[in-house]
């Protein structure tokens, strides 16, 4: 019986060491279904993809966390197996072999069942994750990862000019994300910080704006200025976005089999109702 209850002890442990790797690993920026996945795959030492790899041997926190997590998989593993040899191999009577079947295999579904409850599940993320955060420093967010910088997507902050393209103009009525641009952030000068600006919000010259996107347009949009060049260069912008998202407008297909030409005075027009 002492066998019996070590096997569904350290069953109950292996579960547990899992279920903590896997709220740290979501603490240094992963998702939840890729940390159980990288966790379950560590303990188990079923090892990881080419990409997966790389995701954590270039994360020091992370990489320490799944070297620990290797070594106690395989401390568990031969603990598991040994409990599991002696709790068949104690006693010789068959009706005592298996009753011990029965408790080994209902203790067993019983931890997975708890387990895998919404309520048990949240519960037990919630008191490691509050436990976590009060005695380690994990929370290091993979923000390269997390926004694809590693591939041509990158985070910048530009100083706004009295000429720039951008000012004194309503975020909403810029059409930024059609170039595939988001503003992250505008810094007042008085030191103030719009963090998530809304489509009201307002940048003017002097304040710094925090843009996220593909490095070319980004690039772009640091020099552009106002007037129907900048205007031009945001509808070349807005066309190629749509050509790399697959997708264009009804308008641009209607303009492309006609020929239709905007022109500076449409230019003019577009500009004057975004100031609006």
């Amino acid at each position: 019986m002492i066998a019996l209850i070590s096997f569904l002890g350290i069953l109950f442990l292996s579960l547990t060491v899992v279920r903590i790797a896997t709220v740290m690993l979501r603490l240094t920026g992963l998702s939840k279904d890729i940390a159980q996945f990288q966790a379950r795959s560590a303990f188990t030492t079923t090892g990881f993809t080419a990409q997966e790899s790389e995701n954590i041997m270039n994360h020091p926190m992370r990489r320490k966390i799944i070297q620990n997590l290797m070594v106690m998989g395989n401390v568990g593993f031969v603990s598991f197996v040994s409990s599991l040899v002696l709790t068949m191999l104690s006693g010789n009577e068959t009706v005592h072999l298996l009753l011990r079947l029965v408790i080994l295999v209902g203790g067993s579904l019983l931890l997975f069942i708890m387990s895998r409850l919404p309520f048990f599940d949240s519960l037990i993320s919630w008191v490691i994750r509050n436990a976590l955060k009060k005695n380690i420093r994990l929370y290091r967010k993979d923000y390269e990862n997390l926004l694809s910088l590693a591939r041509d997507f990158e985070v910048i902050k530009v100083r706004l000019n009295s000429d720039s393209w951008m000012t004194d103009i309503p975020l909403k009525n810029l059409g930024l994300p059609d170039e595939g641009i988001l503003v992250i952030g505008i810094h007042r000068q008085d030191g103030y910080f719009v963090g998530s600006p809304r489509g009201e919000s307002v940048a003017y010259p002097g304040d710094e704006v925090v843009l996220y996107g593909r490095e070319e347009p980004l690039m772009e949009l640091t020099e552009r200025r106002s007037g129907n060049a900048g205007d031009l260069q945001h509808m070349a912008n807005v066309k190629r976005q749509r050509m790399l998202e697959g997708r264009r407008t009804l308008s641009e297909r209607a303009s492309e089999k006609h020929g239709a030409d905007s022109g500076i005075l449409g230019s003019a027009l577009r500009r004057l109702n975004r100031r609006k």
